[in-house]
């Protein structure tokens, strides 16, 4: 029981920290609900289920689609109205803003919360899966699912392979302390990306690092041009990336040890 409270205060935290999100908003809007736009959402969600089963498929589309939203509401909180975000066949989602965080600090902390969203829910599905799995044994063994997809998937997202949010961050942090070295960290972390993908003999990883090669010196580029961060809040933000990146290797390692 005490683990369930301390997860829902965890839970509660992370929506006090997003509130500015909702400001102003009455209810859930929805915009961008278009046929296109609703039949990828179904084409994710069958495509998960035929490849990973009803179980793991209907969980791994509410931890995409939950990281997504964690991304579009940090974006809202740094004043991007427009962030939006749309689900994509095999591929995950995509969070998407038509302009550019203007300090490195927003783009770490837009990128950190799509992640670091899920520390609340999964702590708290862990929890209540063994808390009610003896009478609905169902429920339990879902949301204890639930909770090793959230683990596993949002520490694979946080490992430095760009172009991974994880990769994301650490740039913004390593720009503060070697600006110059920026260009050749990402090809390395992007090299890294490229070397995973085909020792997991993954094609999907390939073509998903080869589309984002075309972007990665242009997004280096932009990141120039954000507002610096200093060394101290780097620090900060390198101490957040770790306690988070730890937290979800420790939710979601039974998960994490079936692939290593």
């Amino acid at each position: 029981m005490t683990f369930i409270l301390l997860a829902l205060v965890i839970a509660g935290a992370g929506l006090y920290a997003l509130r500015g999100a909702f400001a102003g908003i009455s209810g859930l809007h929805v915009t961008g609900l278009d046929r296109d736009g609703m039949g990828m959402g179904l084409l994710a969600i069958l495509a998960a289920g035929y490849f990973w089963g009803p179980t793991y498929g209907v969980a791994l589309i509410l931890v995409v689609a939950l990281h997504e939203f964690g991304h579009v509401a940090a974006y809202r909180i740094c004043g991007h109205s427009d962030a939006r975000f749309r689900l994509v066949p095999l591929m995950g989602g995509v969070a998407i803003s038509n302009r550019l965080p203007a300090s490195q600090e927003k783009a770490f902390f837009i990128a950190l919360m799509g992640p670091a969203i899920w520390i609340g829910p999964m702590l708290l599905a862990l929890g209540l899966s063994d808390l009610i799995y003896d009478r609905a044994p169902a429920v339990g063994d879902f949301l204890w699912v639930v909770g090793q997809v959230a683990g596993a998937l949002n520490f694979f997202n946080l490992l430095p392979l760009y172009p991974l949010d994880g990769a994301r961050c650490i740039r913004y942090v390593f720009f503060t302390f070697f600006p110059s070295q920026i260009t050749n960290l990402t090809y390395a972390m992007s090299g890294a990306m490229l070397v995973v993908a085909l020792m997991m003999h993954s094609i999907l990883m390939v073509v998903f690092c080869l589309i984002s090669a075309r972007q990665m010196l242009q997004s280096t580029d932009l990141v120039r041009i954000q507002r610096r961060m200093g060394k101290g809040r780097a620090l900060l933000c390198l101490g957040a990336y770790l306690a988070t990146a730890g937290t979800f290797y420790l939710g979601g390692e039974n998960l994490i040890a079936g692939f290593l």
